[in-house]
């Protein structure tokens, strides 16, 4: 699937935003998604419009990465998880699709998640290549090291 046609059929808009007026958060979104509006406590904060994913503008060259953790976070938000589960959910999914594209981990690198460091994704990473595939298995190895 190609997140970025994905989120065209889908009816939403792409915008990138000055750094500074995004910072905090790197990329947000608010959606209406099957029949629901979807955002975090941020998109109001952000003043996001309806059926807006806001990406910062230095985060062009890791869209793929970011688009497809938004809406894989607005896939778990519309089945009920909240915020942070479905922010942590969507972290789960990028590992298993990316964590063996040098270009991901660069990413946060510099972007870093303050939610979750680094040292936790490259522990979810080794424990996909180990094939631990099972999500619930993934959460709580993630919540625990985020935790720790």
């Amino acid at each position: 699937m190609n997140v970025k046609e994905e989120i065209r059929r889908l009816g939403w808009r792409i915008r990138y935003v000055p750094h500074e007026v995004i910072r905090d958060y790197n990329a947000c979104y608010r959606v209406t998604y099957k029949g629901k509006t979807i955002y975090p406590p941020a998109a109001d904060k952000l003043g996001i419009p309806l059926n807006e994913i806001w990406l910062s503008e230095l985060l062009k060259d890791y869209e793929e990465y970011v688009l497809f953790h938004e809406l894989r976070e607005i896939l778990y938000r519309s089945q009920g998880y909240n915020v942070e589960e479905a922010h942590l959910r969507a972290r789960i999914d990028e590992v298993i699709k990316f964590c063996n594209d040098p270009k991901w981990t660069e990413y946060f690198e510099k972007f870093p998640d303050y939610s979750i460091p680094l040292n936790c994704l490259k522990g979810l990473c080794k424990n996909v290549e180990d094939n631990i595939d099972n999500i619930n298995i993934l959460y709580r190895s993630l919540i625990k090291c985020v935790n720790h």
